[in-house]
Order: structure tokens, then C-alpha cells, then sequence
């Protein structure tokens, strides 16, 4: 069927006058849902069911007992024609809607210039549903269940704890961003649990203290500036190792750039508005955006005064082409700020409990792009220095593992060392797998990037610390 896009609005209607026409189960719907506006209500009808006379006796309503006469919507704000007779109620319609009235006939779209939602209240919170008249029932039963698991007492005294102060937030910061910013870190707290678990009083110290916070934080310079690229490390994957600055940022932004290793869960940050561009590079996939194109990318934002975000797994510096884009801002006179990202180079070892140095093992540790690993002329990679520094970490190498191992044990490397790969480091389907330079590759067949290899003795400490846990029972808290 078709049916109208009807705009939904909250109509202040206390005083003002409501004429219902009809006195049955038809009006007390209608009367169970107006009777908390505070508004004047007047029921026309020869006879009313027990519930509206017991409204009527109560003084919370008038009621006319005879048939409906055209003159009753006189002064009348809202009209509802609520009777059995369906040319009575388009009557009704029809005189209502030429004097400029709010008039609904029920269950009878044709004849309605507004429609009633459904509504779930709790306090001074409230949910309106429509189905655009086409089925009440449903709006009904969707109603029923926001009530029951969404619009708790909880939440209506959270939103009346929060009215109560908005004056006070509004004396405290005179900007509607700054109360916009507050508000929303407000719910986002502890604030509604103290509420709800200790009370106003402990609630009233706790929001005491976020609002003090607040002030202080717009007394101060503007920490996120529009028309600047902010190059952020987004860590290794676990959302709860990105910075709070990164988070601030974020917030915040209205362009994010980001990469194939950034966890989809911290683009959860970013303003639902904002625009989301994915510049993931693959290595051999034809198509992908180049390091060119995405600086490009970043300027034009920037110099649209927006408040640009290039979002990198990891830290931005370490193989994350960071400072390239660096430099292609400052010659753009582009303003930047560096956001560091904890390095999956020492993160990864760390989530597999492997320290990258040790007293007594390993004094110094250097991280190498194993992806520049290569079997020409012109190898990028120190293979001397890499086979002689106590703790030997390679990122992005699992492909080139096999070359890896072998040009270290040219370089004098003992066969013998031990050699930890970690895949998807900190996040929930983390992995490790270990073995010796020998033994390594392998072990190691099926294992897919992203993943860290680490070299070194290090890794023994590793597995000094399975043993131990296994005795305690807390084996679970490293990764298999």
C-alpha cells in the first residue's frame, strides 16, 4: 500500500484543548497515552465506557453526554473522531482540517492530517513509533519492546538527573560544542552505573569532577584543529591499546584516511558523519591507492578545511611511510601533528610474553622490514647487523621466512636460536608458533600475516613461563 512520510514532532500540549469524539476503547487508547501531557481534554459522546467515567468523575477530563455537534471543535487545538460510524468520523476529519486543526479519524489514514505513534516513556525519556499508519499493531509491538529492554527506570532517572543540571553544565561552558563534547562523555562514563548502583550523592561527585575537567579542557587552546592532518598510529590491533590522544582526535575528525591493518572497531571512534576513505596497500595487488595519491588525498582535505586523520596500524614511523607523508605536508604548507601508535614490533613479542630485552639475555633489539627482504643485489637489509644483534624482530616477513632464515645463518647465526612468529598480536585469534632458525619454516607453514617474527634467545623466556603457568592454572593467558 502506499503511504505518507509523515514527520514525526513532540507537541507541548498542556492547556490546550483536545475534543475526543467517541467513548470507547477507541478513546481511552487515545486518553491513556494524551492524559500525561498536562493537556485540557473534552470526550463528546452519548455514552462512555466505565474507564473515561471514572476520568470524568475524577476531574481529569469534561465530558459532553449527547451526540457530536460541528461547533464542539470550536477553540480546539487537536480533534480525534474515535466513533463506530466511519461518515461521522470523515465528517469530523474533514471540519477539523479546514479550520486549520490537528484532526486524526482512527484507523483511517485518508482522514487523518497527523497520526498518533506508539510511545515507550520512562520518566522525562520517550520513544515514538509509526509505521506511517499502515500497522498500528506493529508500531504497537516494536513500542512494547523498547519499553521492556531499552527504556528502563534506569535511563528515565538518568535523564531527569541530567535535566536537573543542565543549567549548571550551561553556566560552566558557553559553548554548544564544549556541552555538546561534555554530555556525551558524561553518558559514556560511570556516571549512569554510580547513578543507578550508589545514589544521587555519589553521582553528584562524580559529575562534579567531569564537569570540572571539562572546564579546564576548554579554557585551553582548541586541542583538534580543522584544516591539519593528523598522522596516528592506531597500535597493534586491540582497540583498547589506541591512545586517548588518538581517540581525542578522532572524535573529532572529518575525513579518515586509513589502512588494511587498522581494526575496524576503532573507525568506531570517528563522528557517524564523518568520511571513512580505505587506502590499503596489498603487495602484487594491481589497483591499490599510491603512496603519491594518498598524500595527495590528505593535502586536498586539508586545504578544504577539514580536519583530515591518516589512521595507520601501528606506529606511523615505523614502516608506516609516516614520514613521507611528513614531508609532502610540510612542503604542501600543510599543518600536521604526529599521534604515536604503540609499534607491533614490540607489542606483538609482549603479547606473546617475550620480552625484547632481558638482563642478562639481550641488551639491544632492531626491528627489520622483512618485506624488503630479497635475494638480488642491492638487499636492503643489514644481514650482518641483523645476525648480530641479540634480539632480531622482523615485520611483515612471513612470506620471505624461508630467505630470512637462510641469510641469517649465512651470516653466522646459530642454527640453534630460537625463533617465535606471532600472528594477529592481541587480538582475540592471536597465535604463536615456535621453534629454531632449523626448525622454523617448517613449523611455521599456513601461518598468515599480519605476524611478527621474532629472533633471538629471548624467546626462551617464553618458554621458561609455560611450565609456570601451567602449574598455577593460568595457562589461558598466553596465546597457543
Amino acid at each position: 500500500m502506499s503511504y505518507s512520510n509523515y514527520h514525526p514532532v513532540y507537541l507541548a500540549l498542556s492547556g490546550r484543548l483536545i475534543v475526543i469524539v467517541g467513548g470507547g476503547s477507541v478513546a481511552v487508547e487515545k486518553l491513556e497515552s494524551l492524559l500525561p501531557t498536562g493537556a485540557s481534554i473534552s470526550v463528546v459522546a452519548p455514552e462512555v465506557c466505565d474507564k473515561i467515567l471514572h476520568w470524568y468523575a475524577d476531574g481529569q477530563i469534561a465530558w459532553h453526554k449527547r451526540p457530536f455537534q460541528d461547533s464542539d471543535i470550536d477553540g480546539a487545538f487537536m480533534v480525534i473522531a474515535g466513533t463506530d460510524d466511519a461518515d461521522l468520523n470523515a465528517r469530523i476529519y474533514d471540519l477539523g482540517d479546514a479550520a486549520g486543526k490537528l484532526t486524526n479519524s482512527v484507523d483511517d489514514p485518508d482522514h487523518c492530517n497527523f497520526i498518533m505513534a506508539a510511545i515507550a516513556r520512562s520518566g522525562p525519556m520517550q520513544v515514538a513509533v509509526s509505521s506511517a499508519g499502515c500497522s498500528p499493531a506493529l508500531a504497537q509491538r516494536v513500542r512494547n519492546r523498547i519499553q521492556s529492554e531499552i527504556l528502563t527506570d534506569d535511563l528515565g532517572n538518568l535523564a531527569e538527573y541530567l535535566g536537573d543540571r543542565r543549567a549548571a553544565v550551561k553556566a560552566a561552558l558557553p559553548t554548544y560544542r564544549a556541552r555538546k563534547t561534555f554530555w556525551e562523555k558524561a553518558i559514556d562514563s560511570d556516571l549512569p552505573k554510580i547513578l543507578a548502583t550508589e545514589g544521587t550523592a555519589f553521582a553528584d561527585v562524580y559529575f562534579e569532577g567531569l564537569l570540572r575537567r571539562s572546564v579546564i579542557q576548554w579554557s585551553e587552546p582548541a586541542s583538534v584543529e580543522s584544516s591539519k592532518v593528523y598522522l596516528i598510529g592506531a597500535g597493534p590491533g586491540d582497540p583498547g591499546l589506541l591512545t586517548l590522544r588518538a581517540v581525542e582526535v578522532l572524535k573529532q575528525a572529518d575525513v579518515v584516511v586509513y589502512d588494511r591493518l587498522v581494526n575496524p572497531i576503532v573507525l568506531g571512534y570517528a563522528r557517524p558523519d564523518a568520511i571513512c576513505l580505505y587506502a590499503g596497500k596489498e603487495r602484487g595487488t594491481p589497483g591499490q591507492p599510491r603512496q603519491d595519491a594518498i598524500q595527495a588525498q590528505l593535502i586536498r582535505y586539508a586545504l578544504q578545511g577539514k580536519t583530515v586523520v591518516r589512521l595507520k596500524g601501528g606506529d606511523p614511523f615505523v614502516f608506516g611511510r609516516g614520514g613521507e607523508e611528513m614531508l609532502a605536508l610540510a612542503e604542501a604548507g600543510v599543518p600536521f601533528e604526529v599521534v604515536p601508535g604503540i609499534s607491533s614490533s614490540v607489542a606483538a613479542p609482549a603479547a606473546a610474553h617475550i620480552p625484547v630485552t632481558h638482563r642478562g639475555v639481550s641488551t639491544a633489539f632492531a626491528v627489520f622490514a622483512g618485506h624488503e627482504a630479497d635475494d638480488r643485489p642491492g638487499d636492503r637489509i643489514p644481514w650482518q647487523a641483523a645476525a648480530a644483534i641479540p634480539t632480531a624482530v622482523f615485520l611483515m616477513g612471513v612470506e620471505r621466512l624461508p630467505l630470512i632464515v637462510s641469510r641469517l645463518i649465512a651470516e653466522g647465526r646459530s642454527a640453534d636460536t630460537p625463533v617465535a612468529i606471532v600472528s594477529n598480536a592481541t587480538m582475540s585469534n592471536q597465535a604463536v608458533v615456535t621453534g629454531t632458525l632449523e626448525t622454523i619454516v617448517e613449523i611455521a607453514k599456513g601461518v598468515e600475516p599480519p605476524a611478527v617474527i621474532v629472533v633471538g634467545e629471548v624467546v626462551r623466556v617464553r618458554e621458561q613461563l609455560v611450565p609456570l603457568l601451567k602449574q598455577s592454572g593460568a595457562l589461558e593467558t598466553v596465546a597457543a
